[in-house]
């Protein structure tokens, strides 16, 4: 079993959440389809539209940290940096390899726990608005890359050329 996900990490511009994580879930990039029936056709297709839906990162702590809370963005301008380091582990071999992933987006809410009793209590939050993620595993390189403001992408071991940028004139 390689790339076993061991341990997680995340950071918002220098802000280390790793004592209050709790967990976290990282963006699923989902391909856009739109359904087509042929006239007279016994069977619908989702066709890809060449395009991914947007990007959420969700995460949980266990704690009411003013560092979060108070960077509510309401503008792309106020996008922070978030990174994710993550270890995984080859179990076969114990090699060890180090993933970074990281994006830019809006913090956009900050749902509360109930309070009921004595816990740990804390916050569902979520980050929208993903203008670039990158996925990186050491000794494998580049996993995904998106931008928005340029219009690229990159990985899963597909070549994406920048053709459709060039007849569109959009300068990355």
């Amino acid at each position: 079993m390689e790339f076993v996900r061991k341990a997680g990490n995340l950071y918002c511009e220098g802000t280390n959440l790793w004592l209050q994580l709790s967990s976290y879930r990282l963006p699923s990039p989902k391909v856009k389809t739109e359904n087509h029936t042929p006239g007279g056709g016994r069977m619908e297709l989702a066709v890809p539209v060449g395009s991914i839906e947007a990007l959420t990162l969700a995460f949980n702590t266990i704690s009411a940290n003013p560092n979060l809370h108070g960077g509510m963005g309401l503008a792309l301008a106020q996008a922070k940096l978030w990174t994710i380091y993550e270890l995984l582990v080859d179990e076969r071999s114990n090699t060890k390899r180090e993933r970074i992933v990281t994006m830019r987006g809006i913090y956009q809410s900050a749902e509360a726990d109930e309070m009921k009793g004595r816990g740990l209590k804390g916050y569902q939050h979520t980050i929208t608005s993903i203008t670039d993620y990158e996925d990186v595993i050491e000794g494998y390189g580049i996993v995904a890359r998106f931008n928005f403001w340029r219009n690229e992408w990159a990985g899963y071991g597909i070549e994406a050329d920048n053709q459709d940028n060039s007849i569109l004139r959009i300068a990355g």
